[in-house]
């Protein structure tokens, strides 16, 4: 076999690399999609074989498809089973196809390789970007792409649920159904040997699940994950085997895509859905006429085509490399571009806060009492009228239920109980989704919730949502109803890992404007004792005043806490102090019994010991604003008391 020729690396080609893995991030996160249908083209483009980019793809992709089922797990969307029984087929289609690749190499050498590989891009680029592309002009115009209500099993799904092969058949929790391995194996096989041949499997594995075997999209995408990790592992494996992994682009795409995945994920945040697929459409397409262009030039090589000569063939390489720069530059400054412009609406928000903050800067014991017990503001100052519950049927969400219901009763709130049933950005666009199960489980769902709160004399709405991000869509309904809170549960994590995933409920709070009242599964507010965060900004005066509000309700006791470090001077101390005292003297004019503690260490530490020393069942703080960027990169004291506390959390947001 000809000796492998890995790429020179110097400064200029690690900086192209770094850059390529990172706009590869961007593209991936923004898209929610492994972005390696970009990736391998760009190495290609920089001289590297494609049989060599198609293995370091596949090495670098495998741990962040590792890390991205865990987190999607977390949610109960990964059929972790047939993730891995479907992965071990794979694991035999990314084997077979290695063996071809290293087969074409020793028959027709690289550029066998990069023919092989461009001609498959092309194919797949084709059918799929122009399916997205079209369902991204659908929604454009207003046409869903997903029908209103449950919709039944396709004839094929049927079928094969139906069949019966002793011996072969799995039983899978996520569909409730039983399935023969026989027919996962294909697909399994299939979906391993495109993965092996340009690194994304996910374009045969997440229609083959959804459309064949009847998994809805959501989860279809994320048991994908566990595949892509199963065969991404192998892969790696069996091609460094023959010497095709090259680690150094491995770990420098790697680098750079860490980064840029973050950015992507962000600027989801600021766009509409049909964008997104644009975006997505869009790059593909113009990767796909990319690879065209190399086309001739690799049939020239191997005397499949004659009649272009050197120059020409050096022509179409240029206009190839060209359109895979214009495509990079494109999803990077469509990117960017929704980035700056949320940002900055977020700067002119704070800004706008700040002056109205400066206008009305007097004593809190002075003016807020008052206006928060009026009634009659916007939330979030202490107006307990509407609550949004979110619940997705698990345990995690049934202590959040029901708090939500025995608030509302204490409270005379109304309440609405939401469901999401939720659906892949990437893969709507490759189908019609099937959606019967969730509909139905969802539906049911919440007709227990609501027979509950008429139970207990509260009037209660329901809302089976379809989307595809859980925390926008709680947030979106809050607006729409004008929720004075947001009531969820508590799914327990942390250490590293909340500090590596982030935390959901972390992102609603994020981007609510309304207050979260977080519920951990074994908490119960029974109106005993409230400790109340402050470190004397205005956020924190907010999360007084509300306290004040729930303790004349439950006739609780509270305690205000503020927390000092050992770097703090005498007159930060003396700030803390004024903070309490003036939160506590609100409190007791209120006729609250309400005590003040200046302690020193790490305030969410310190805020969740006095918790438990009093047997505290509720937690109250305020939110600083925070941009996008910071919520993604950063934790903060609300956060960590959520992960630390046992006891509810009440998060006040801050106008």
């Amino acid at each position: 076999m000809e000796s492998i020729s890995f790429i020179e690396l110097n400064l200029t080609t690690v900086v192209v690399l770094f850059l390529v893995g990172f706009v590869g991030g961007m593209v991936s996160g923004f898209i929610g999609s492994g972005g390696a249908f970009v990736l391998t083209p760009a190495m290609m483009s920089l001289g590297v074989p494609g049989v060599v980019a198609v293995a370091s793809n596949m090495a670098h992709k495998f741990p962040k498809s590792l890390v991205g089922a865990y987190k999607r797990n977390l949610y109960g969307q990964v059929d972790i089973k047939l993730g891995i029984v479907m992965g071990l087929f794979a694991e035999a289609g990314v084997l077979f196809g290695k063996n071809v690749m290293v087969a074409i190499r020793d028959a027709f050498g690289a550029t066998g390789t990069n023919l092989y590989v461009s001609f498959v891009f092309v194919v797949v680029l084709g059918i799929v970007g122009t399916i997205v592309l079209r369902d991204s002009l659908r929604e454009k115009r207003g046409e869903t792409t997903v029908e209103e209500g449950p919709r039944p099993l396709t004839p094929l799904v049927r079928w094969v649920r139906e069949l019966r092969i002793p011996g072969t058949m799995i039983h899978f929790k996520s569909i409730d159904a039983r399935i023969s391995f026989l027919v996962i194996a294909p697909l399994g096989f299939a979906t391993g040997l495109l993965a092996a041949t340009i690194a994304v499997g996910g374009f045969i594995g997440v229609p083959a699940m959804m459309y064949v075997l009847g998994l809805p999209a959501l989860m279809a995408s994320a048991t994908e994950l566990v595949v892509a990790f199963v065969m991404g592992l192998g892969g790696s494996f069996f091609y460094a085997l023959d010497g095709f992994v090259d680690i150094r682009l491995s770990m420098i795409i790697l680098a750079g895509s860490l980064f840029g995945i973050q950015i992507g994920a962000i600027g989801t945040t600021y766009v509409k859905d049909h964008v997104v697929k644009f975006v997505m459409a869009t790059i593909m397409l113009l990767v796909l006429v990319s690879r065209f262009f190399y086309i001739p030039g690799y049939l020239v090589e191997l005397g499949y085509l004659e009649g272009l000569n050197q120059g020409t063939v050096g022509v179409l390489d240029r206009i190839g490399q060209g359109t895979l720069t214009f495509a990079l530059l494109f999803g990077a400054v469509t990117i960017l571009v929704a980035l700056y412009k949320g940002m900055r609406e977020h700067r002119l928000v704070v800004a706008a806060a700040a002056a109205t903050e400066a206008a009305v800067a007097v004593p809190l014991a002075e003016t807020a009492p008052e206006a928060a017990l009026a009634g009659t503001q916007l939330s979030p100052l202490g107006r307990f009228e509407r609550f949004v519950v979110a619940s997705d049927g698990s345990e995690f969400s049934a202590a959040a239920v029901r708090e939500a219901i025995s608030m509302a009763r204490k409270c005379g709130a109304e309440l609405h109980v939401m469901s999401l049933v939720a659906t892949g950005v990437e893969h709507e666009g490759l189908g019609e989704t099937i959606l019967k199960q969730e509909l139905e489980a969802g539906q049911g769902h919440l007709e227990q919730v609501q027979a509950q709160a008429t139970e207990a004399g509260i009037s209660c709405e329901t809302h089976l949502i379809h989307g595809q991000n859980v925390q926008q869509e709680i947030v979106d309904l809050a607006e729409r109803t004008k929720a004075d809170l947001i009531i969820m549960g508590r799914r327990g994590r942390r250490g590293l890992a909340r500090m590596m995933l982030g935390h959901a409920t972390a992102h609603v709070i994020g981007l609510a404007r309304t207050n979260v009242l977080v519920v951990p599964r074994t908490a119960h507010i029974e109106g005993r004792h409230i400790v109340v965060g402050t470190d004397g900004s205005r956020f924190a005066e907010t999360a007084a005043v509300t306290a004040t509000r729930l303790a004349r309700l439950c006739d609780a006791r509270v305690t205000v806490v503020s927390v000092t470090t050992p770097s703090h001077g005498p007159e930060r101390r003396a700030e803390a102090q004024t903070a309490i005292d003036l939160a506590v003297a609100h409190m007791t004019s209120k006729d609250v019994r309400a005590e003040g503690l200046l302690l020193e260490g790490q305030p969410a530490s310190v805020i969740v010991d006095v918790a438990r020393d009093r047997n505290a069942d509720l937690i109250v703080t305020g939110s600083h604003g925070r941009s996008a960027l910071e919520r993604v990169l950063l934790g903060s004291t609300s956060e960590r008391i959520l992960s630390e506390t046992p006891c509810a959390v009440l998060v006040v947001k801050g106008t």
